[in-house]
């Protein structure tokens, strides 16, 4: 499982806070109830570790929480990935060939392209 790198909540992620008690995505919810003990045993119960057992020992705040969690199979989704980007890499014009001879003119349509994305706010 892999968290989503956009969703930046508050504060540190609980299941990486939790990690050490041994905490993962799929950790029961009646061994959730239960992280409290193992927390107070190791000598781990901090504010933080409190306030992400908080956020998890719930059915509705760890719903939240799973939201932002995907399960990817990294090993065969890379390869994959992989070969798309390569693909879409493969069907891109050679820059160098579209560009033209060193010193022509460039197109309205490049230069319209550029005037948009270059902005000199003063």
């Amino acid at each position: 499982m892999i968290k989503d790198p956009s969703a930046s909540g508050e504060g540190p992620f609980p299941y990486d806070v939790l990690a050490p008690a041994g905490v993962t995505p799929w950790t029961t919810h009646a061994d959730m109830r239960d992280v409290s003990f193992e927390l107070l045993a190791r000598h781990l119960m901090t504010p933080v570790t409190q306030q992400a057992w908080d956020e998890l020992r719930t059915v509705r705040r760890r719903l939240l929480v799973d939201l932002l969690m995907y399960d990817v199979d990294l090993a065969s989704e890379l390869p994959l990935a992989a070969a798309e980007l390569a693909r879409l890499m493969a069907s891109l014009p050679d820059p160098a060939e579209s560009a033209g001879p060193p010193g022509a003119p460039v197109s309205e349509d490049r230069a319209r392209l550029v005037a948009d994305l270059v902005r000199f706010d003063v």
